[in-house]
């Protein structure tokens, strides 16, 4: 399977949203050997001036299945993943601006870590909480916040135990996991020219079940929004990657084909929801995980109880 880009698409649309399903499932793409771990902190508060953060972060990982063959993955090359291989992306990107104010506050605690950023182990943990009052002497007054989250995988299907997790579902023994991407992604957005409030906390992880997750909280005057899009596909059988019928055998790669798998299987789904003017309340929460239960419990209901 060639891989041209694997990245966040732009961003439409938000909701409480929970996409399950025993047909759609990514498995994890552990980590390389040799992670990282990334910690910030930020605390201030201004009663005049301006203030300005800027903060990108992009992990983009790949994990190939330790069978020997001509086709393997190079992040610096064509990025083609051998059988059973699959690559993951994360990507996190935010913009404070404030201008002119008469009180500003930020607290902002951002973390990111290849072997889990936080107890639950999310790849990603961001919690951001700031409030602005614009200043009365001024006609240039601003203050706006935009913070967008993406997570991509795409896995080349999997033969009996997903090699690294259990099977699909405990009653489906020695089945396989065919072809999937998924490509996710969420953001909310605030903008004043007077008064505003805003609490978000976002969420993301690959190298266990997939999750992504993104909220927001606002009220003040002004513009509020939360944005949400995905791309899910789905093939028809794992991908051996080998031409002419000549794959690598194991126990389970029966259901393997020479060659890219049928798409069998596309959903498209897009939110946008916005409040303008005097906002007493908005609230929006995103969520999607992938339809392998972290606990081998069935779908859809695992994730409500």
């Amino acid at each position: 399977m060639m891989i041209s880009k694997i990245g966040v698409f732009s961003i439409v649309g938000v909701g409480l949203m929970v996409f399950s399903g025993m047909a759609m499932a990514s498995p994890p793409v552990p980590p390389p050997v040799e992670g990282f771990g990334i910690t910030t902190a930020v605390d201030a508060e201004m009663s005049s001036g301006d203030f300005t953060e800027v903060e990108t972060f992009t992990w983009t990982w790949v994990n190939d299945a330790a069978i020997p063959g001509p086709i393997s993955s190079d992040l610096d090359g064509q990025m083609r993943l051998g059988p059973t291989g699959r690559a993951a992306q994360i990507r996190y990107t935010e913009e404070m601006q404030s201008t002119d104010t008469s009180f500003f506050v930020l607290n902002k605690d951002f973390a990111a870590a290849s072997e889990g950023a936080d107890p639950a182990g999310n790849n990603l943990n961001v919690a951001k909480d700031y409030g602005y009052v614009a200043s009365e002497a001024s006609l240039i007054v601003n203050a706006s916040n935009q913070e967008r989250v993406g997570l991509s995988i795409v896995a080349n299907g999997d033969a009996w135990g997903l090699n690294d997790m259990p099977s699909l579902c405990p009653w489906a023994q020695g089945r396989f996991v065919p072809a999937t991407n998924e490509f996710i992604a969420m953001g909310s957005d605030t903008n004043t020219t007077n008064v505003m409030v805003s609490d978000t906390d976002t969420e993301a992880v690959a190298t266990r079940a997939p999750e992504l997750n993104h909220s927001i909280a606002a009220q003040g005057t002004g513009m509020a929004q939360g944005l949400m899009q995905l791309s899910l596909m789905e093939g028809n059988s794992m991908y051996s990657g080998l031409a002419g019928g000549d794959f690598h055998f194991m126990p389970g790669w029966a259901n393997a084909i020479a060659g890219p798998p049928n798409l069998v299987s596309k959903t498209d789904y897009s939110e946008k929801t916005q409040s303008v003017g005097t906002i007493d309340k908005f609230a929006k929460a995103m969520h999607y995980h992938s339809t392998i239960p972290v606990y081998q419990l069935p779908e859809p209901w695992y994730e409500l109880q």
